[in-house]
């Protein structure tokens, strides 16, 4: 397909690029850094970033996804090529010992790298972020309509449809989520810490598939807009190394989140059903 083919190319001239401008800072972003596989997810992660919004683009007409990794990507280079630029500091700086000690951690940098190794989170924000558009756009008629329909987007979907849709999105975001956990190395204290992963692996399944449901069988898009803010922050949020790691709320607290999903959707369908009855009480 030539979408297809168009958008490997500029995948492949995003991760190029952007790796240029890793190695002109000085970052450790070569081949010779990593294993083969290590080397193969982070360079495929920068292609498909990028390669999937422009793939939806071309095929959809979904405009948000490839606003979104602009931004995203002009935001990462622009802090990476402005001052205050990266400055490598031995850990035996802010120790104060008298020997270095080898380590060295980075301060007003690593975007590029951060990007690059979360990359399948933001992949998959942004893939949300195109379903979310592709409902609305089928939904609201002042809208442009998306030339090209996707059939199981489309309605009518039928509950079998819509639960087998959710049930893979559901997955999707487990294991992409639970692989970024596994990452930041999430973990819980007490007795019970061995719990943290069975149970917020079928909170991670939950958190996706609810919203996907309620937007292909009831076209609720407040929840599905919410989960694809969460997910975008998340990822977001690693871009500057910190104490707190709000990923491990996400993980942990997940029924926090789908609380606020759901609120979201009783929210929506409250306001459809009251304007609903606006419009009866008016003819």
């Amino acid at each position: 397909m030539p979408s297809a083919r168009a958008a490997l190319l500029v995948g492949c001239c995003h991760a190029v690029g952007l790796l240029l401008v890793a190695h002109h800072l000085g970052y450790a972003v070569g081949p010779s850094a990593y294993t083969v596989a290590g080397a193969g997810w982070r360079y495929a992660g920068l292609v498909v970033v990028a390669a999937a919004p422009v793939w939806l683009a071309l095929r959809y007409r979904l405009v948000a996804p490839l606003v979104a990794v602009l931004l995203t990507t002009g935001y990462v280079l622009g802090m990476e090529l402005t001052p205050p630029g990266p400055t490598f500091h031995d850990v035996a700086e802010f120790e104060r010992l008298s020997e270095p000690t080898g380590i060295t951690v980075v301060e007003n940098g690593l975007y590029i790298v951060r990007y690059m190794v979360n990359a399948s989170v933001w992949a998959l924000g942004f893939c949300l972020l195109g379903v979310v558009e592709y409902a609305v756009r089928v939904d609201w008629d002042w809208l442009p309509a998306v030339p090209t329909p996707i059939p199981w987007l489309s309605r009518p979907v039928s509950r079998q449809g819509a639960a087998k849709l959710a049930a893979v999105g559901g997955v999707v975001h487990a294991v992409v989520m639970t692989w970024f956990a596994a990452r930041l190395g999430v973990t819980a204290s007490g007795g019970l810490g061995w719990l943290l992963y069975p149970v917020s692996v079928v909170g991670m399944w939950l958190l996706a598939a609810v919203p996907l449901y309620l937007l292909v069988r009831h076209r609720l898009v407040a929840p599905a807009t919410l989960l694809t803010a969460f997910v975008l922050l998340d990822a977001y949020a690693e871009f500057t190394a910190s104490v707190e790691d709000p990923h491990a709320l996400y993980f942990g607290g997940w029924f926090l989140y789908l609380a606020l999903l759901l609120v979201a959707g009783g929210v929506e369908y409250g306001c459809r059903w009251l304007d609903g009855g606006r419009r009866l009480a008016s003819r």
